[in-house]
């Protein structure tokens, strides 16, 4: 239990570090969720790929945990995309809310589905 947890420690503060280079790098536009979004949707490509790995038993338990649940739970900011569309919604910016809403949902099932289908076709050639 030690170890995962010391696995999920270092991938979340990896996870973190981008996470922030991003809202840096990206929030020169006046779309300040643009660097949520864009993490996001990343987290979710990427978190899609580790399941199907890992489903596929092609990644090994401890990287799962590192790279899966450390990474992407560091990387991916629900907390902050709430924060952010409670924000939208109450200064009245609804049609920004409703498409950062939607975008963020449908984009990001999309991107975590996209990499499953990829990795698991990718591991069944193998």
């Amino acid at each position: 239990m030690i170890k995962q947890l010391l696995f999920v420690f270092i991938g979340g503060g990896l996870g973190s570090c981008l996470r922030f280079y991003f809202s840096i790098v990206e929030n020169s536009t006046s779309l300040k969720w643009i660097p949520t979004i864009s993490v996001n949707i990343i987290g979710c490509l990427l978190l899609g790929g580790f399941l199907a790995a890992f489903h596929k038993e092609q990644m090994a338990h401890h990287w799962y945990i590192l790279l899966g649940i450390g990474f992407c739970g560091g990387l991916t900011t629900f907390s902050t995309f709430s924060a952010e569309l409670f924000m939208l919604i109450k200064s009245g910016a609804y049609s920004s809310a409703i498409m950062y809403l939607l975008l963020s949902i449908v984009l990001g099932i999309i991107a975590a589905a996209i990499s499953y289908m990829a990795m698991e076709r990718l591991l069944s050639s193998y």
